[in-house]
């Protein structure tokens, strides 16, 4: 291919729902033009651990992020912080992700949800990891949270759904936004803005797949594969070549590896 290959930064390919078709769409994909893609391992849950170990071993440009959910934060202690740690020192992870605060859901009491976030802030700090957030209404607060926390490696907000003040904080500090195939929902014009103003060197793609399959496909099982449709988006809202795209992301993607 003439230009850069397409990046998904976040999947959960250890969905069982992809069990019996795993494979194939990592072959697929590669087979596609995509040079890497990054899938997401639950730190609540081993078999999630165990499936993205085997992930990682099956193809040499698959990357992941390992980390404990806002959803899950009534349940962080020690077992699981150990469970991350081991995960941690047996893989090599591209960043601690994804964790941070979901106060739209609110599936777990938000000083339990700070307290598991700060935790975690910590242990990427001590490895100089990267972190994969997840916030959900709650920008502000996570903004605070890793000025608290004086963390200094990179960070990825992932599937950004926040306003553009916050977007553009976000920009301001170094960090990076990645849009997911909710750019491509007729109602999101407020989220296609944001793509629009966010700099081409602060920029990811992604699917959250199996979740968030864009426009056609919406409602249907999403698959890695739908970061092409993601991808040709954001590049026909900013106007810009996909190769050029395509360039800047793999640029984004590397300054985050260890």
């Amino acid at each position: 291919m003439g230009h850069a290959g397409y990046i998904d930064f976040h999947c959960h390919l250890d969905d069982p729902c992809f069990d019996g078709e795993r494979w194939r769409i990592i072959d697929q994909c590669f087979s596609s033009g995509f040079s890497s893609l990054v899938t997401v391992a639950d730190a609540y849950d081993e078999n999630s651990l165990a499936r993205t170990a085997e992930i990682l071993d099956y193809h040499g440009a698959m990357a992941a992020v390992a980390g404990a959910h806002p959803h899950g934060a009534d349940g962080y202690g020690p077992a699981v912080e150990k469970q991350l740690l081991a995960f941690l020192d047996r893989r090599p992870v591209l960043a601690l992700g994804e964790v941070g605060l979901d106060f739209h859901y609110d599936l777990a009491k938000r000083e339990n949800q700070e307290a598991a976030f700060r935790r975690q802030v910590a242990i990427a700090r001590e490895r100089a990891l990267p972190l994969v957030i997840h916030s959900r209404q709650a920008e502000a607060r996570v903004l605070e949270i890793l000025n608290l926390e004086r963390f200094a490696a990179p960070v990825v907000f992932h599937c950004y759904t926040g306003d553009a003040a916050d977007a553009a904080e976000i920009c301001a500090r170094g960090y990076f936004l990645s849009f997911s195939g909710i750019i491509t929902f007729k109602k999101a014009e407020a989220l296609r803005a944001i793509v629009a103003a966010t700099p081409l060197d602060r920029l990811l793609s992604e699917t959250d797949s199996p979740y968030l399959a864009p426009e056609p496909e919406r409602g249907r099982t999403n698959t890695p594969l739908a970061v092409m449709r993601v991808a040709q988006k954001i590049a026909e809202i900013k106007n810009t070549d996909i190769s050029v795209l395509l360039t800047g992301i793999a640029g984004n993607f590397q300054r985050l590896r260890p």
